[in-house]
């Protein structure tokens, strides 16, 4: 792993004796957060980050408000210097916002993403092979869409495991998308044979946490949009999606193989909080049946089902597709188109069941008048969180 993809400082270790009575661990607070910070073009976020930017700024305000100590950032342009990594911990989040306290994230990891990244193939079946969607995933350039993640405590590198270039078609039972008025699969076997499954890319980061070594499993699945009968995206979506359920069952990961070729999935019994943007609501949108329900009736995972009472009352005032939903809008995360979509439950949170969570879990959305609502148009997502504590 190059050294700009984490940057670490030194740890110092004491002994301390034990006491009688056992100390109360304090609670850590998980959270994802799709800030938006994509550019049109290769290097424009490095620009933007190196002068006062609303939208970062506004980003950086809300992160100081919830003050999580790990975080996942959703669509942050990946670049290999770790250029605009770099500037937004310490420009702006380390710099008190609106009266807010400045916070301090010692390390942070970033590694390439699908995006952006020419396959050579005709993939969206327009007869070029060219454009964004002839990427391995989705993009204009190498990066753009990418992720970030930022935390308190040390990731344990020799371990993490990345899982960009795993292929799709070896994932068994596979949702090969299906042409319907042929019958015939989408792509073509030459294409199939090399089509990854990660639109982003799949993240294994173990972290060291006063709870013990918690594995943040973060990703960002496609949009179940954008496509055509085929369904092409919503089949990618749900098996997005179903790699981490996969994933975290010791008795259906030995398919599973990361970059460095490693096989398998965690071991039982480990600890993983599930992080990211999913693109899939329980109850509405475009997604797969039972795409998220993978995970969230998932007996490993435990759903803490943040909600916001903002969620309502911006479902009534935006109207149009809300009006159709079946979801209970409290606990939307993201506030979409809404002639066509309308807000949705799209980004998660989601610790192990044998992780203690008892303590609180929210979506940032303050209500119009509300501290903080004037920050939120900078992003259609909302910030999620969840603590781990007794």
């Amino acid at each position: 792993m190059p050294n700009h993809l984490c940057r670490c400082v030194p740890i110092l270790l004491f002994l301390v004796a034990p006491t009688i009575a056992q100390e109360k661990l304090p609670s850590i607070r998980f959270a994802t957060f799709n800030v938006s910070l994509n550019r049109k073009s290769e290097g424009l976020l490095i620009e933007d980050l190196g002068r006062d930017n609303d939208q970062a700024l506004k980003i950086a305000e809300i992160i100081q408000r919830v003050r999580p100590d790990v975080i996942l950032l959703n669509e942050f342009d990946y670049d290999a210097s770790g250029k605009s990594m770099s500037r937004f911990v310490t420009h702006y989040l380390g710099v008190g916002q609106g009266q807010q306290e400045p916070i301090q994230y010692a390390y942070r990891f970033s590694a390439p993403v699908n995006t952006g990244v020419p396959s050579g193939r005709d993939l969206d079946g327009d007869g070029k092979s060219n454009g964004p969607a002839d990427a391995w995933g989705y993009g204009t350039f190498p990066g753009q869409y990418g992720m970030v993640v930022l935390s308190r405590f040390p990731f344990d590198l020799e371990n993490v495991r990345t899982f960009q270039k795993f292929l799709w078609k070896d994932m068994p039972s596979a949702q090969r998308p299906m042409d319907p008025q042929t019958n015939k699969p989408f792509y073509s076997d030459e294409v199939w044979q090399q089509l990854r499954l990660s639109s982003k890319s799949h993240w294994d980061l173990p972290i060291r946490t006063d709870r013990g070594l918690i594995h943040f499993l973060v990703s960002h699945p496609t949009p179940p949009a954008f496509d055509g009968p085929e369904d092409r995206n919503g089949c990618r979506n749900h098996d997005e999606i179903r790699f981490w359920a996969d994933y975290i069952n010791p008795a259906k990961s030995e398919y599973i193989y990361d970059d460095k070729q490693n096989r398998g999935g965690l071991k039982p019994q480990q600890s993983f909080v599930i992080a990211g943007d999913l693109n899939a609501d329980p109850n509405d949108g475009g997604s797969r049946p039972n795409a998220i329900q993978q995970l969230l009736k998932n007996p490993l995972v435990k759903d803490q089902t943040p909600k916001n009472p903002t969620g309502k009352l911006q479902s009534q005032l935006d109207a149009r597709a809300n009006l159709k939903h079946a979801g209970n809008p409290e606990f939307d995360t993201a506030n979409f188109s809404d002639y066509r979509v309308g807000n949705l439950r799209a980004d998660y949170v989601l610790p192990s069941a044998n992780l203690p969570t008892a303590g609180p879990s929210g979506i940032f959305w303050p209500a119009k008048g509300e501290p903080g609502s004037e920050l939120v148009d900078c992003s259609d997502h909302r910030l999620v969180w969840i603590d781990i504590t007794d």
